[in-house]
């Protein structure tokens, strides 16, 4: 994987992450952003809509999600560097450890996003306020804020 340049006084790590614990991807999403460069950081709850594709058998799982109008979505950022400790963020000055941090930038680059649900059509639900590379791996999916009365 390439990384980008470190900054000055970012730091890494060679250590290795234990595997003891085992993930499995139940789909992806579909977005606009095509490239990192393209990702915003904070999506628009408005925005651009995105879809969640949840592959069968966890398709089954979607019943009753359509009662709520916004859900979280885990993500794993596939794409995201696993080896920064210390990073020089661009939204703050100074240096910050990575748990100090929302960068998707992370040991283990695990995403917890809200966004609101438009529809679910078979195993492929529409949002909006999406804010993951195209093609993203999806880990989970639990009901947001409220449901829909």
């Amino acid at each position: 994987m390439n990384h980008k340049p470190l900054k000055p006084g970012e730091e890494v790590t060679q250590a290795a992450l234990s595997a003891d614990a085992s993930l499995g991807f139940i789909g992806h999403v579909e977005t606009p952003w095509k490239t990192l460069a393209d990702c915003p950081k904070r999506a628009d709850p408005d925005g651009p809509v995105s879809l969640v594709v949840v592959d069968p058998p966890w398709d089954r799982a979607l019943l009753g999600v359509g009662d709520f109008a916004w859900i979280e979505l885990y993500l794993w950022f596939h794409e995201a560097r696993r080896d920064l400790l210390v990073i020089a963020p661009g939204h703050a000055e100074g240096l910050r450890g990575v748990f100090s941090v929302r960068s998707p930038v992370r040991p283990n680059p695990i995403a917890v996003t809200t966004v609101r649900l438009l529809g679910i059509e078979g195993n492929t639900l529409r949002v909006a306020g999406l804010e993951a590379l195209d093609g993203t791996p999806l880990l989970d999916i639990k009901p947001g804020r409220c449901p829909v009365l």
